[in-house]
């Protein structure tokens, strides 16, 4: 496999994990349990109602991203507007829910802004991307969100100059599993499907957008999402290192 097209969040960088662990902390701080669920669940269903709603769909960007998402890219000053109101309104009704201080929504509202910007990478990252540089591998990112988000990310977990090509659906307008979207990539290379691999952790988007042009695709198991039957991945691991062996065909 020549080309090597990358997810990026729970694929590369840690995500998930990061949002649980961080709103475990602030419930723990406000006296709830179980905060992370249910802003999660509140966050989903106000989203949902969004005016760019449909757009964001199209290009993968989640209600838990709209929590601490800057929307500091030009254009998207009408969403930097309407974050803050419903981000409020997501812990209020959170805090409530639980039986919490729902006076303290916009304090944590805040911190999760704040504490939420951290950036680790999955320990075998660093060694998967320089075997894949040593031995001709050409890494190219493919990753869902709003520009400015998905950028923060790259660059804050010190990923910034590892691809030759990174396509942020937000830029292009285009989200995985949009077929466009992976063609782009390879025509950006000139290689066909048969020479080209996708890597990542969601089978609705990742493994089906893959399938859906021929290219051979890689699940990543990280323990939070359930192997879709739908989509069935040519080899799932749990190491990114594991999927090296690709290398060879």
């Amino acid at each position: 496999m020549k080309l090597w097209l990358l997810d990026l969040d729970d694929t590369l960088l840690v995500d998930h994990r990061v949002g649980e662990e961080v709103l475990g902390r602030l419930g723990q701080e406000a006296g709830v349990e179980g905060l992370f669920q249910v802003v999660r669940q509140k966050a989903e269903e106000f989203f949902r109602h969004a005016p760019f709603y449909p757009w964001a769909e199209r290009i993968g960007h989640s209600a838990l991203e709209a929590l601490w998402a800057r929307y500091s890219t030009p254009g998207l000053e009408t969403l930097a507007e309407w974050a803050w109101p419903f981000r409020e309104r997501v812990f209020r009704e959170a805090l409530g829910e639980l039986g919490g201080p729902v006076e303290r929504a916009r304090e944590l509202a805040e911190a999760f802004f704040r504490e939420r910007r951290r950036y680790p990478l999955f320990p075998e990252v660093p060694e998967f991307l320089e075997t894949l540089r040593v031995r001709g591998g050409i890494p190219v990112l493919l990753t869902n969100g709003v520009p400015d988000l998905q950028r923060e990310k790259l660059f804050g977990a010190g990923l910034g100059g590892a691809f030759p090509l990174t396509l942020i659906s937000g830029e292009v307008g285009l989200g995985k599993p949009d077929p466009r979207l992976f063609r782009m990539a390879l025509c950006a290379f000139g290689v066909g499907p048969e020479e080209a691999v996708m890597v990542g952790d969601n089978p609705e988007r990742d493994i089906k957008g893959a399938l859906s042009v021929g290219i051979r695709a890689v699940w990543v198991d990280r323990g939070h999402r359930s192997k879709d039957p739908r989509y069935p991945a040519h080899l799932e691991v749990r190491d990114l290192r594991e999927a090296l062996a690709l290398l060879e065909i």
